[in-house]
């Protein structure tokens, strides 16, 4: 459902409003920042994951039970940390709308 002149000129005003009393906030909160952070974070996590999995690897020709744990761990954490992020991605482009194909063929005839 799309927003009235007046709605869209009060959500304006409010986020003028916002980005005069808090710049650092509306700065935080604005979609393509807060993309790139969680993009930054689910690439460190993979990155921490994959750095878990060689030390995992590395373990088994040392012998060294240790440092296998130690990648294991590693490997669960990263991909902890990088999955943490992905849930709450917002969605890139216009979100689609909830009208089916019987309510389209009404509204076009």
């Amino acid at each position: 459902m799309a927003l009235s002149e007046f709605e869209r000129l009060e959500l304006e005003k409010i986020s003028e409003a916002l980005r005069e009393d808090d710049p650092k906030l509306a700065a935080m909160m604005s979609l393509g920042d807060l993309n790139q952070r969680r993009w930054k974070g689910i690439k460190r996590g993979g990155l921490f994951a994959l750095g878990g999995l060689g030390l995992l690897l590395v373990s088994f020709p040392l012998g060294s039970l240790a440092l296998g744990v130690l990648g294991f761990l590693a490997m669960g954490a990263g991909t902890y940390w990088a999955t943490i992020f992905i849930g709450d991605r917002p969605l890139s482009g216009k979100p689609r709308s909830r009208t089916n194909a019987h309510e389209k063929n009404r509204e076009q005839s």
